[in-house]
């Protein structure tokens, strides 16, 4: 050990020592603890926009369940207003058919009322017609205008 105390210079070990604590200082003073204060802020920005991050894609769960919801309840309006108006076509369509039944109905009846009279029409020209024929094959006949008139028009009316 004395070898050793020997070759160590106990002014310069001294400054070496003055050295070390005076770079140390300015190293912990000057960039270690900027250095740490810079990384410490980072990792709380870091978990901030993680908290943001989770917050955000919780709100998206819960938009995209909100979302399939109001679509699962438009569709059972949709269907449930599809069905409204199909009961409501049927219906209007049987009020159509209904409607249209019954102005054929009436149609026919009318027809029919008309027909009744333009037949009972045609049997009065006709009678008409016939006597005044046999009126006249009787006066060409016998000669009398008058003469079987009543008989005639006692017959027609049977």
């Amino acid at each position: 050990m004395d070898q050793l105390v020997q070759f160590v210079d106990w002014k310069v070990m001294l400054v070496q020592v003055v050295n070390f604590a005076i770079i140390f200082y300015v190293l912990t003073k000057f960039v270690f603890k900027p250095l740490i204060a810079f990384l410490d802020a980072e990792d709380a920005k870091r978990a901030k926009i993680d908290s943001i991050a989770s917050d955000i894609e919780a709100e998206k769960l819960e938009a995209d369940k909100m979302a399939r919801e109001v679509l699962d309840h438009a569709r059972r309006e949709a269907i449930a207003i599809k069905a409204q108006a199909e009961v409501l076509a049927k219906k209007e369509a049987f009020l159509m058919i209904s409607r249209a039944n019954d102005e054929i109905t009436s149609m026919k009846t009318k027809a029919e009322l008309d027909l009744a009279n333009e037949r009972k029409q045609m049997e009065g020209a006709m009678k008409d017609r016939i006597l005044t024929i046999a009126l006249s094959l009787n006066e060409k006949l016998f000669g009398k205008k008058e003469a079987n008139a009543d008989f005639i028009k006692q017959a027609m009316k049977e």
